[in-house]
């Protein structure tokens, strides 16, 4: 609890940690009237007086791209870039509910902005908003049904994924014969219960024509979108759309049947993903990786389902110039030997935090870029001296010679202590490490 007092003394306001049921505007004290917004950064200036990093700002030699730049490419930055991935915790900062920021894309794009600025600047921001960008009708990942607060959720519930079989193990045979894209064109309204390709292409279309206005908007503000667009690995694809049981049983019973499916379908999963970064012209891929890891199956698999089609996306992707970002959730240190086959300091490797990142500076140390891991548990639960002392452990190790960004280890949990956060970014701003 603080104290805060108007300037002439004569009223006193107490101020709880600003919580969800603390959504209305404030009223006027004394000779002020405050906004709700305005309340809550007088409240964390206070709080980062007494919290904030000791350290010395580090003299910034280079532009946000440079650094980041530079960083993905094995070189040594003037400083390790930071980037918390944030979405859910950006509406939460601001003291809206999930549903305010998913159903007017402004309230979104907003709580983003500001959120942003009242950590203080970073050098990737992870979205503009809280969709994904994709062109009208094609899609890069599994179409699957997405339950949005305070429509089929509660108006604060975290938006949540409906796992269900989207096709059945013959259609297996269909896709090879299609393709991922004409197998949707036919198959997309059955499988939705009535709601046609057309319209679900109105809706992509007009939120991609959003997703281009913010990323201008937030270029012409020096603050940089991380990625063009996003794609699912084979095996994210393909277990999502038959749910990762019924997945797993294919693998056993018709691998043949599956290997025909994906062979048919990668080709058009790298378009789509190109198609998108044409309009939003950030040349950069994010590749949602979790379902093909050690952690769910062993390494025959992988090297017979995930990594053939992984090492086209890559070739796809640079040969258009594009930097492929792995996304890897789940414990993926038996596969990442692997990624030394792949071409040395194009690719970024982010992790989550169940991975063992230290393991992974071990095995990748000057062939890849490493992204993460400031693990959710320790941003929600922990204080912000375990902050600094985790983030500077990061940069001493993981970023002894370039190639290391600090970023939260999957998103940033929507309930993170916004302290704890700011933190992060400013360790990144202030620590450069042991020389």
């Amino acid at each position: 609890m603080i104290h805060l007092f108007t300037s002439f003394g004569k009223e006193t306001l107490t101020v709880r940690q600003p919580t969800n049921d603390c959504l209305k505007p404030l009223k006027c004290y004394g000779f002020f009237c405050f906004s709700l917004r305005a309340l809550r950064l007088w409240v964390r200036i206070i709080e980062d007086n007494a919290i904030h990093y000791e350290g010395k700002m580090i003299q910034e030699t280079m532009s946000r791209a440079e650094r980041f730049n530079a960083a993905v490419a094995l070189e040594k930055p003037d400083r390790v870039p930071v980037m918390p991935l944030m979405t859910a915790f950006a509406v939460r900062a601001q003291g809206l509910t999930q549903g305010a920021g998913w159903r007017d894309v402004e309230t979104g794009f907003q709580a983003m902005l500001n959120t942003f600025n009242d950590l203080g600047g970073f050098d990737r921001l992870y979205k503009p908003n809280l969709f994904w960008p994709m062109t009208g009708g094609r899609f890069c990942s599994t179409p699957v049904r997405v339950l949005i607060p305070g429509r089929q959720l509660p108006e604060d519930a975290l938006n949540q994924i409906d796992e269900r079989v989207l096709f059945s193990r013959a259609d297996y045979d269909r896709i090879a014969a299609l393709g991922w894209n004409a197998f949707w064109d036919e198959h997309y309204e059955e499988m939705s219960g009535g709601r046609t390709i057309g319209q679900v292409a109105a809706t992509q279309d007009r939120l991609l024509k959003e997703y281009i206005r913010e990323v201008e908007i937030y270029h012409d503000l020096d603050i940089h979108p991380l990625f063009g667009a996003y794609v699912d690995s084979s095996i994210m694809a393909f277990s999502m759309a038959r749910t990762l049981t019924q997945f797993t049983m294919d693998l056993y019973e018709v691998p043949d049947k599956i290997k025909a499916a994906m062979d048919a379908s990668c080709a058009d999963l790298i378009q789509n993903a190109l198609d998108v970064i044409a309009l939003t012209q950030i040349p950069l891929v994010f590749i949602v990786l979790e379902r093909g890891s050690g952690f769910y199956y062993r390494l025959d698999v992988f090297e017979q389902f995930e990594w053939p089609y992984l090492q086209r996306y890559v070739d796809a992707f640079l040969s258009e110039g594009i930097t492929p970002w792995f996304h890897f959730d789940t414990d993926w240190g038996l596969n990442l030997p692997y990624l030394k086959q792949l071409p040395k300091g194009k690719c970024v490797c982010d992790l989550d935090g169940m991975t063992d990142i230290f393991k992974a500076k071990e095995i990748l140390d000057g062939h890849m870029c490493i992204s993460g891991d400031v693990p959710a548990d320790l941003l929600t639960l922990g204080t912000p001296e375990q902050i600094r002392d985790y983030c500077q452990r990061l940069i001493d190790e993981v970023g002894r010679g370039g190639g290391f960004i600090l970023t939260t280890g999957c998103e940033c949990p929507v309930d993170a202590r916004f302290e704890n956060v700011k933190m992060m970014i400013d360790v990144a701003k202030n620590y450069r490490g042991k020389e």
